[in-house]
């Protein structure tokens, strides 16, 4: 028998323009058969359906992570934390990676991530001498906060051939030293030499990282999940692993990178292929690099930087960007482009502008990711071209202050412009990009609310929204985003019956309070997935 269930005694937000607000929610199965009065709920519903008191809870449809690194989160649960509220300066950080090495064999790897060279003590970036005092006999690669660069020990950059006259890649930088030689920092595609040579992991492993993700993500009342940058095989075959286990039903959609591009593309996955559990997604490219690396494209150069005419880096040329735009448009994908500094911004515009001029297209729904530093004439022309701009909020609070002293105060005041976008009429959507920041939505719903950096210096107030048009931007906006509006996004009879469940309204929480704000439940196909379901017959 297919099980009835009626949701009730809760503040109910719908997101549903035509009833914004409900008593009950009958479930039948994995849909949501009716939402309104529990009178006309539980008239629709048919005999032993079972009703569910939630206790004065508050529901909202589940929550989607629109951008985000699902692996890279699962596999980083086992490195090194080097996050700042972690390893506040270089000692600690070398601290923590002697611990790792006393506990490990020489030679083996040792990863770890998460530093900030703006909120480091020393106020630099950690050296390879630093890592080689704490590590001598194990390869160290410290990432970044970002993921945009990393620091490597002698001994890693030994395995990786890189020495004073390796060639600089596209779209990378080795950094010298003084001396000539590399210091072990290496920014964006740079960083691939030595990544390349870690051994990689088993499809078990991915498969597992996946599964770890997806535990913290449902305690955080997400149900829907974009994965970006699938770039291999193995990391195809665990998603598909992932999505036909029942123990954490999260629905993923998965972007195609690019080295993964042209075998999805000859085998004919296109955008929108797939189940309720795993959807093809865009064609994932990248144009720059980071704001907080001082490596997105810009058109005025990074104040405080020892270059003083760093406009950041490319990550292909304008004209190799527009071909494979052009291509993948044609084919019937959606685009979705990493693009922070405003001169990447125009580029990636310009990409999406001769592709739909040339083979109109008018559903696309090509997206820029993070769309960082804007300036007027872009976020009119997001408007023009129906683009969406995919952001997040989160680091505002994680990396704002750096933002401040690499852009200025006036600079910032366009830089992630959630008032701007809205009023502008640009369809904005909401995302973590975890593990580069702190993945629970309401962390960045409560800093989209108060514009407020890490350190509590007011960033760019006349930016901030409301709870309400925060919250859209995580539920009805983010289905759009995957073309996922019919089925998800709001609590509407016919959609999937997926919920988030908090103890209170988070439209009646003080804006510093919101992110607080626990996760009593989580439903996905209306069934708990996240704490023991709050049940009794009534």
């Amino acid at each position: 028998m297919v099980r009835q269930r009626i949701w009730r005694n809760a503040t109910i937000h719908t997101m549903d323009h035509a009833q914004p607000r409900a008593e009950a929610v009958l479930t039948v199965g994995e849909r949501i058969a009716a939402a309104g009065g529990l009178d006309e709920v539980r008239a629709a519903a048919g005999p032993g359906a079972k009703e569910i008191d939630l206790g004065g809870a508050t529901m909202l449809p589940g929550l989607i992570e629109a951008h985000n690194h699902m692996i890279s989160f699962g596999l980083t649960l086992a490195e090194v934390d080097a996050r700042p509220a972690a390893a506040p300066s270089i000692e600690a950080i070398a601290a923590a990676i002697r611990d790792r090495a006393a506990s490990q064999p020489p030679g083996t790897w040792i990863l770890a991530r998460g530093y900030d060279d703006n909120q480091l003590v020393e106020r630099r970036h950690p050296n390879r001498q630093d890592l080689d005092r704490a590590a001598p006999y194990h390869p160290v690669l410290l990432t970044n906060g970002s993921g945009h660069m990393s620091v490597a020990n002698s001994l890693a950059l030994r395995k990786a051939g890189v020495e004073a006259l390796t060639s600089d890649p596209q779209g990378g930088q080795i950094m010298l030293g003084e001396d000539g030689g590399p210091t072990g920092l290496l920014l964006e595609t740079a960083q691939r030499l030595v990544q390349d040579v870690i051994p990689a992991p088993t499809v078990d492993d991915l498969h597992d990282a996946l599964h770890a993700c997806a535990r913290a993500y449902v305690a955080a009342g997400i149900t829907s999940s974009t994965t970006t940058g699938v770039n291999t095989r193995d990391e195809f075959i665990a998603h598909q692993r992932f999505a036909r286990d029942d123990e954490l039903p999260l629905r993923t959609t998965v972007m195609i990178g690019k080295p993964l591009y042209p075998l999805a593309r000859d085998l004919g996955l296109r955008t929108g292929m797939g189940s309720d559990r795993l959807r093809v997604g865009p064609l994932k490219l990248f144009s720059d690099g980071s704001l907080i690396g001082r490596t997105a494209a810009v058109t005025i150069p990074f104040e405080h930087d020892p270059a003083p005419d760093n406009l950041g880096m490319t990550m292909m040329p304008a004209e190799e960007l527009n071909a494979i735009v052009g291509e993948a448009h044609d084919a019937g994908f959606q685009v979705a482009i990493h693009a922070i500094g405003d001169r990447a911004v125009d580029m990636v515009l310009t990409a999406f502008e001769l592709a739909q001029g040339r083979n109109p297209r008018p559903d696309a729904r090509h997206r820029i990711e993070h769309c960082g530093i804007l300036r007027p004439d872009l976020i009119e022309r997001l408007r023009a071209g129906n683009v969406l701009a995919v952001s997040q909020p989160i680091f505002i609070t994680e990396y704002g202050d750096g933002f401040i002293r690499h852009l200025g105060h006036e600079r910032i005041q366009l830089t992630y412009p959630f008032r701007s976008l809205l009023d502008a009429g640009v369809r904005l959507v909401f995302s973590s990009d975890c593990p580069v920041s702190a993945y629970a939505p309401l962390k960045s719903v409560q800093v989209a609310v108060t514009e407020v950096t890490g350190s509590g210096t007011p960033y760019a107030p006349q930016e901030a929204i409301s709870v309400a048009e925060a919250l859209r931007c995580y539920t009805v906006n983010g289905a759009y985003a995957t073309f996922d509006d019919q089925r998800t996004g709001s609590i509407t009879a016919g959609k999937l019956a997926d919920f988030a469940i908090f103890a209170r309204d988070p439209h009646d929480d003080e804006p510093g309070e919101i992110a607080s704000n626990p996760v009593v439940g989580t439903v996905i196909g209306g069934e708990m997935v996240y704490q023991p379901p709050m049940e009794h017959s009534a």
